[in-house]
């Protein structure tokens, strides 16, 4: 399969009738064109080869060449399908009518507009790069290298506080989302759901109607089942013994859950013993190796917008760190880039690919500008390396920067707990509406503040803000906010408002 970028039109750059002609007639092709091109077109241009259709440096469609050439011995600039040289096509995706998210869209700026036919044979010019990541995104599994599964539905019978509780990480469209973040108050068993997949293999038992439904990837044939993973498909039996199977072995090594206590001891001895091994291993300088790491860490602490980088692990094994100014140990870094270093680090430097990760408040001892933005970091990181994360969070930045297929809310109805999704929107939500709307807070104040101000409000509506008890209660508010405080003025407005109208009676 190779890549190529190719202009369609007829001579004429204004003449932007590419994406009709895709989808009229599923053909590409070449009218009166050099023999060099005509040759290309002939004898390189094989089926199943990729094509970026452009106008100019401006995408029009990414096609698959389906058919050997076609010769209608004609040139008719009057038609549509005006070119004499064919090819019939696949069409995989229009730029203006992308099948893909908004984040994975490729941007309209193609960098190589040059040539009416042109193979791309640089892996790493930008031309390549841009029809890799376009193709890579409509079809992620093609580029696979090792068997991996995702999971479609969890039914769980009897397990801690979940009793016959089944959820969904499909979208609407049917499509495996990359992303669950699982919400809910205390007690509606965020934790419990993610020890339940962690912990499978050795929960399910014999008389447990518990499943799992995994989409697998086999490499083997580079296709996708779905296999219901339950208590009879753990075991294969060979001669009397219990053998777990090719299931069973896959889920253990494609699982990976970040607890809450993953702490940075488990990060410092882990940079250390990655540094050796790939110094043994690819024999390379610590040097090199070192710029492998600070390359991986500034790739996530970009868009944090966090000043420190990785330095150097000494001859006492001691990790350092550094800013503008000096050098310091890893125990000196504050708590909120621990965090983030001790999970999302690891995922990068560990190249976990094709596999479900597990994480459990990511938002601890996160600064809230950073909360708004991890959940940015770990997308990018599943869609870029073939992953599901589903993600138990409190925090409404995160719920807030979560799109609407990504959110399942668990809450309790009637002594069981049960799963919401039909969400009309999460994304962009101010954070007292999804305190409100999404996590159920019946007060964004503190509780008898909250109280308070409802009193008084009721007491206005009734007129009654001249006796001993409203007095009291603007006393006690005022003492707690300070007579300047904007709810309070505007109270005083609605007072002043409702005396006048009073007298005028």
């Amino acid at each position: 399969m190779n890549y190529w970028h190719m202009q369609l039109h007829p001579n004429d750059i204004n003449w932007e009738r590419e994406e009709e002609l895709l989808e009229n007639f599923s053909l590409i092709g070449l009218g009166l064109s050099t023999k060099k091109q005509i040759e290309a077109f002939f004898k390189q241009l094989k089926p199943f080869d990729i094509v970026l259709i452009k106008r100019g440096s401006t995408p029009v469609a990414l096609v698959e060449v389906e058919s050997d050439i076609i010769d209608l011995q004609k040139n008719d600039l009057t038609r549509l399908d005006w070119f004499r040289y064919r090819r019939k096509v696949k069409i995989l995706d229009i730029f203006n009518k992308t099948k893909l998210d908004i984040s994975d869209k490729p941007i309209n700026n193609f960098p190589s507009p040059r040539g009416t036919l042109t193979l791309i044979k640089n892996k790493k010019s930008p031309s390549y790069q841009y029809v890799f990541k376009w193709h890579q995104a409509l079809y992620p599994e093609m580029y696979q290298t090792n068997d991996g599964l995702k999971i479609c539905e969890i039914n769980i019978h009897k397990y801690k506080i979940f009793e016959n509780f089944n959820i969904s990480c499909t979208n609407s469209d049917g499509k495996i989302s990359p992303i669950i973040v699982l919400a809910g108050i205390n007690g509606t068993g965020k934790t419990s759901f993610l020890d339940f997949i962690d912990n499978f293999l050795s929960i399910v038992e014999n008389d447990d109607r518990s499943f799992i439904e995994l989409n697998i990837f086999h490499t083997e044939t580079k296709k996708i089942t779905s296999e219901i993973f339950n208590y009879t498909s753990l075991w294969t039996i060979k001669k009397n013994s219990k053998e777990k199977t090719f299931l069973a072995k896959l889920y253990k090594n494609k699982i990976f859950y970040f607890r809450t206590d993953k702490n940075i001891n488990d990060l410092k001895k882990f940079i250390i013993e990655f540094a050796k091994h790939t110094m043994h291993k690819k024999d390379l300088k610590p040097s090199q190796v070192f710029n492998n790491i600070r390359r991986q860490i500034n790739e996530i602490f970009k868009t944090l917008q966090i000043a420190i980088e990785f330095d150097k692990v000494d001859e006492n094994d001691n990790v350092f760190f550094k800013n503008k100014k000096h050098s310091f140990y890893i125990d000196e870094i504050s708590a909120g880039e621990k965090t983030l270093l001790s999970k999302v680090l690891y995922l990068y430097l560990k190249e976990i690919k094709d596999s479900v990760i597990l994480i459990d408040e990511p938002e601890l001892s996160l600064h809230p500008a950073w909360q708004n933005k991890i959940l940015k970091l770990y997308e990018t990181f599943a869609k870029s390396n073939n992953c599901q994360m589903i993600i138990a969070t409190h925090s409404p930045h995160i719920i807030g920067s979560a799109k609407k297929e990504y959110l399942r809310l668990l809450v309790m109805e009637d002594d069981q707990i049960k799963v919401v999704d039909n969400f009309s929107h999460s994304y962009g939500l101010e954070f007292n509406q999804i305190l409100t709307n999404v996590m159920d807070v019946k007060y964004l104040r503190t509780p008898d503040v909250a109280e308070e101000l409802s009193k008084i409000k009721k007491k206005i509506q009734n007129n009654e803000f001249d006796d001993s008890e409203f007095k009291k209660s603007w006393k006690y508010l005022e003492s707690i906010f300070g007579e300047e405080y904007l709810d309070l003025k505007l109270l005083k407005l609605e007072i002043a408002a409702r005396k006048k109208n009073v007298q005028n009676k």
